[in-house]
């Protein structure tokens, strides 16, 4: 098999845990041919940081916050471009993943083997639980109801065999370049959070997406502790209701996960209570009514009021 990848990250303001994740891709094999970094922060000090932790990589500033999902837009389309790098695969990360090496030719190989368009490994968290799952095709396998357990654990029950999915996450997700450019690259409308979603259900309504639960990556956010922080995650957790609410009812390749929005629902007022029942309703009528995903819209939004904040801070 004839592998080539670029490395797709959009990042803002993380600057330790890019650093980190270079350093993981850059004990790799030589399949990965290029690592593409859009800063939608547009720092320059981080510009030396990915140059100094990647050599050879990337950096693009697109000269205003495009969101994750117009971060990782500009990626895809600067990947496509790039001359001299017969591209096979697109590697989709969060700035706070990390690969252990080894990483991109298990999944392409799983996926060559299951003749898929997507791949995405077992993720586990700092204490090395398994977590993060992708919305496997068949809910009947008890992956949904998993509790706490090590990847050792996870295959004794599951197995290691490939399991298809409907939906990923885009912490780690490694895609067939003809895949982008049949069906697109992410939308940038979507401000943040659910850009993954929508992006892996529309290529698995055409293709196969495939979780490989032999390959292990870790997925290492930093923590929240700061108030700022705290209402900060409000309004992104208002804006993923309101992006569940779009793709489940507005999208016809959405439509296998409308069922999850009472779930989404339930965990919104878990984490918010029931003083939150005004921006449910908000997130619900913008995105299944008027059939906006986050980022777009007029009058106070989600993304309006988060900006407020972010001003006042």
């Amino acid at each position: 098999m004839n592998l080539s990848v670029a490395a797709l990250i959009a990042t803002y303001r993380r600057p330790a845990e890019l650093q980190r994740l270079l350093h993981s891709l850059a004990q790799g094999g030589r399949e990965l041919a290029a690592v593409i970094v859009v800063d939608n922060a547009g720092d320059e000090e981080l510009r030396a940081l990915v140059r100094a932790a990647f050599p050879g990589a990337h950096y693009v500033n697109p000269g205003v916050n495009l969101g994750c999902g117009g971060g990782l837009r500009r990626a895809e389309e600067y990947a496509l471009q790039l001359s001299g790098v017969n591209l096979t695969h697109l590697l989709i990360l969060d700035d706070d993943a990390v690969l252990p090496p080894g990483t991109l030719a298990a999944l392409a190989q799983a996926m060559e083997e299951a003749h898929a368009d997507l791949a995405y490994p077992l993720v586990i968290d700092g204490h090395g639980r398994v977590g993060w799952l992708p919305g496997v095709s068949r809910r009947a396998s008890g992956m949904c109801r998993l509790g706490a357990v090590t990847p050792e654990e996870f295959r004794a029950r599951f197995g290691s065999e490939p399991r298809d999915f409907h939906w990923a996450q885009g912490i780690c997700l490694l895609v067939a370049r003809r895949a982008v450019e049949q069906r697109g690259p992410h939308r940038d409308d979507f401000w943040v959070r659910g850009e993954d979603l929508e992006f892996s259900l529309r290529l698995t309504a055409h293709g196969r997406g495939i979780l490989v639960p032999a390959v292990t990556v870790q997925h290492l956010p930093p923590p929240e502790n700061s108030g700022v922080s705290r209402e900060a995650e409000y309004w992104k957790h208002c804006a993923m209701l309101q992006n569940i609410a779009y793709v489940g009812f507005r999208l016809p390749h959405g439509h296998r996960i409308a069922w999850t929005v009472a779930g989404a629902l339930r965990l919104f007022f878990k984490a918010w209570s029931w003083r939150a029942l005004g921006d449910a309703g908000r997130a619900l009528w913008r995105g299944a009514i008027l059939g906006e995903p986050a980022g777009t819209g007029l009058g106070l939004t989600f993304r309006t009021r988060s900006a407020v904040l972010r001003a006042s801070s």
